[in-house]
């Protein structure tokens, strides 16, 4: 029996050892030998090492820092803005791309052009005028396609439909009443065939709102109802119905617009609802289309009197804290169409760019002044207001949508 325990003498010492190693391990991982095992790893060191690892990026994200590293600020700063063609041009009337639209995209090479019913007199007609513009940008400044774009929701805004007879829809009210996801798909994929046949790549929909003041004219028959899963379905599936057939969604008018009576296109519009009430309802539909991998969020210029002071477009604690932390959306962030009542009435055109991009904004719509904005925006780096590293974030992500969407092929 006293030989037994005398064997177990060694096993004992054994044991001890290998534990003290793995303790000296855990406590000095950086002398580990190679090939330690990871369990071995004390689990906070693991955390760390794993948070330094660089960020593994995708193709497309490193060719758009090969383009960014050789760019301009000058460039840089025009691809923050989404414009209408006549501020581009200067002309009263766009419906033709031209000598003036070429000269003016190697002197202002924008990141994108909305255009409106105005623009549109046939299907020749505007094939011919987007194709021409975009061949001018691609072959001006830093040689970076156009996001082309136009609000096609179907129902009452319907600005190719009403005058190039492509697909009619009802209010989206009226399908929301049947909450028919597979109809919310369809709609998306032949809004997406009717546009990007003409040569569009983003529309400016869905209306991702949800109607909770049935007084609320900018909305009305626009949402697809007061019911949040109801609509955040809708949402959802129209927003895969777009991107899965080549045009990227933009879902509007963050956080939620459906609450408010007056119409920031005219003016001030405000709403008291808390961030708990926006959260239990409003941010449904948005966090339904952010997990669809939406584009864009479109954000609107209403004030959440309980969030900020300011409209949300130009509020960091609503774009930065809110949509980019807590909802973790990591698409472009564009604003409402800046020449709105709402901004206009209280803001000079350079102050609500660049408190706009101090907010997190990725893309100003529609700046009443190209010169403005871009003034503003280029003295506020170089005053320091805004960081070029601040300016780069967000052109990285207009660049490397895209990529990912085939428009720099």
């Amino acid at each position: 029996m006293k030989k037994r325990y005398l064997l177990l003498i060694p096993v004992a010492i054994c044991v001890i050892a290998c534990a003290a190693a793995v303790s000296y391990i855990q406590s000095h991982p950086e002398q580990a030998p190679a090939g330690t095992p990871s369990v071995l790893l004390n689990t906070d060191q693991q955390s760390s090492t794993q948070s330094d690892q660089p960020v593994q990026l995708t193709a497309d994200q490193k060719r758009a820092q090969e383009i960014l590293s050789g760019m301009t600020l000058e460039q840089k700063i025009y691809q923050m803005m989404f414009v209408r063609p006549e501020s581009l041009t200067n002309v009263s009337r766009a419906v033709r791309a031209g000598d003036a639209t070429r000269q003016a995209l190697e002197d202002k090479p924008v990141g994108g052009i909305i255009y409106f019913s105005q623009n549109f007199q046939g299907t020749s007609q505007t094939s011919t005028m987007l194709n021409n513009t975009q061949e001018y940008a691609r072959s001006a400044g830093a040689n970076i396609a156009l996001f082309m774009g136009v609000d096609e929701e179907g129902g009452t805004v319907a600005r190719i439909a009403d005058v190039l007879g492509t697909t009619k829809f009802d209010n989206m009210a009226s399908y929301g009443e049947r909450g028919d996801a597979q109809e919310a798909y369809d709609i998306g994929k032949t809004l997406a065939t009717d546009i990007s046949g003409l040569g569009f790549n983003v529309d400016f929909a869905p209306v991702a709102d949800v109607l909770t003041n049935e007084n609320n004219t900018e909305i009305g028959a626009r949402s697809f109802g007061s019911d949040p899963n109801i609509v955040s379905l809708m949402v959802e599936n129209e927003v895969m119905g777009l991107q899965e057939n080549g045009v990227m969604a933009a879902l509007k008018h963050f956080p939620g617009h459906g609450s408010t009576q007056t119409n920031s296109h005219e003016g001030t519009s405000e709403t008291d609802r808390t961030l708990e009430e926006f959260k239990e309802c409003d941010l449904k539909p948005f966090k339904a289309g952010i997990d669809q991998n939406a584009a864009f969020v479109l954000v609107s210029h209403m004030t959440a009197t309980e969030l900020d002071d300011v409209p949300c477009s130009l509020s960091s604690k609503v774009i930065t804290d809110l949509l980019r932390n807590e909802m973790g959306y990591t698409g472009i962030v564009i604003t409402d169409g800046m020449d709105m009542g709402a901004i206009t009435d209280n803001y000079s055109n350079g102050e609500a760019a660049v408190m706009a991009v101090q907010a997190g904004v990725d893309m100003l719509l529609c700046p009443p002044s190209i010169d403005d904005a871009y003034t503003a925006l280029y003295q506020a780096v170089e005053n320091g207001d805004i960081t070029e590293s601040r300016i780069d974030e967000s052109v990285m992500r207009i660049l490397t949508a895209k990529l990912e969407y085939g428009l720099m092929n």
